[in-house]
């Protein structure tokens, strides 16, 4: 990065971008193993239950009350992404109302990652689900430190 950056406000973009990759790979994943995220998804709803009993996967896949959710996952990534690299570059520039908007985005991140818990999904997307609230609250953690708050008054 071309100025003196503290190190609060790089591990703040890095942890940015960790949490973009883990976005990333839950979307991988959601594509990957469609079919366990459908049953998982089915195992609360009782018309997808009645479907799955008369003819398995196949027909739950094909029914219209299934959500899309390899383009939800597609799509929310995508945006996400962009709004991370949108906000990462005005913070880094010095814009000191970022702090509180990636601190938001950091919680809706957090409160997502709570809500994926205590779904039925697989194992592999509770861990990652556990990752991105523990990524949420690191971020917090730095865009609130002491020297970040003297970089954006500084810039």
């Amino acid at each position: 990065m071309a100025r003196d950056l503290p190190g609060s406000v790089v591990n703040s973009v890095r942890v940015l971008g960790l949490i973009v990759a883990t976005a990333g790979v839950i979307t991988l994943l959601i594509w990957w193993m469609r079919d366990e995220v459908i049953l998982g998804w089915a195992e609360g709803n009782p018309s997808a239950q009645e479907l799955l009993a008369q003819g398995g996967i196949e027909l739950l896949r094909e029914s219209p009350i299934v959500p899309g959710f390899v383009a939800l996952a597609v799509v929310a990534f995508v945006g996400f992404a962009v709004l991370a690299l949108v906000l990462g570059s005005f913070f880094v520039a010095g814009h000191g109302w970022t702090r509180p908007v990636l601190a938001a985005t950091a919680g809706v991140g957090v409160l997502v990652g709570v809500v994926c818990l205590d779904a039925q999904l697989p194992t592999v997307f509770v861990v990652l689900s556990a990752l991105v609230i523990l990524e949420g609250l690191v971020l917090s953690f730095f865009l609130w430190r002491r020297d970040t708050t003297e970089y954006l008054r500084r810039v």
